[in-house]
């Protein structure tokens, strides 16, 4: 039941995914898709590649006061800070119970921060006081883009980076049967070229733009080893369900890359006054 509830609302898809994760691999995970790199990757690696492909198109990290926005369960904001040496990664999602798992993680003393706060608004975060914006597979779910973007803005010192990683519509075609389903879990995909004509209105200039969309298909490649019976403590029965479910939520997301969606990354900087 906890994994056919996945697709019933926002809340409840990482409030599986999470206990899934622990569940299976005795550990938490990142919650973004897997990128590939070599064959037979876990997927967490595959995860890790993405998140190391987006930092890896940013200037050194190392003393430098990170923002991620829409961090999750806080795994990548404390893989960040525990592998580039920032002076002080915060971490912000609307999730409440996403930041409260974070704030118990355990991690190697350096200076991680996590707030409930909005991408719309973040209200925890000063003016001018971050060096690297960091946002990766979390903007398809903001309403009001233009609002996160001019909040990058705001947040950013000048000449301070960002990158952003999001999962965008190939079209501007509205499907109204899905309408309230994609409101219960937070779906406003953007095209391509809304996000072009936003970064041009809010003063953010995009330095670099890659399509992945074909990297994070074959991350997918051999998902089906990913989970072994003798991962699993609570039997096969509840393995064959996993399977399944990977199966299906898997085949989901390869069929929308192919067809309707895009998957993005943005590298860019906020312009001098």
């Amino acid at each position: 039941m906890e994994l056919i509830s996945t697709g019933s609302s926002f809340d409840k898809y990482y409030r599986s995914l999470n206990s899934s994760y622990r569940k299976v691999f005795n550990k938490y995970l990142m919650l973004h898709y897997p990128m590939f790199s070599e064959k037979n990757e876990s997927l967490e690696r595959r995860q890790i590649n993405l998140t190391d492909f987006c930092i890896a198109q940013l200037a050194s990290l190392k003393d430098k006061r990170i923002l991620e926005v829409g961090c999750g369960n806080g795994i990548q904001s404390i893989y960040i800070a525990n592998t580039f040496s920032p002076l002080e990664t915060i971490g912000i999602d609307l999730n409440a119970e996403n930041i409260n798992l974070a704030r118990h993680l355990e991690h190697e003393g350096n200076r991680v921060i996590f707030y409930v706060d909005d991408a719309h608004k973040l209200e925890n975060i000063a003016d001018n006081s971050i060096d690297t914006v960091i946002c990766i597979e979390s903007a398809f779910h903001y309403a009001e883009k233009e609002l996160f973007l001019a909040q990058i803005y705001r947040v950013l010192k000048y000449e301070g980076e960002f990158v952003i990683a999001d999962i965008l519509s190939r079209s501007y075609k509205k499907r109204y049967l899905l309408r309230n389903w994609k409101k219960k879990m937070f779906f406003y995909h953007w095209t391509l070229d809304q996000y072009v004509k936003s970064f041009h209105q809010s003063g953010l200039e995009v330095e670099k733009t890659f399509d992945i969309t074909p990297d994070i298909i074959m991350g997918y490649n051999g998902y089906l080893r990913w989970i072994k019976p003798g991962d699993m403590e609570s039997g096969i029965l509840r393995y064959l369900a996993l399977q399944i479910f990977l199966l299906i939520q898997v085949n989901l997301n390869l069929h929308m890359l192919r067809i309707r969606r895009q998957y993005m990354i943005f590298k860019g900087k906020k312009k001098t006054a």
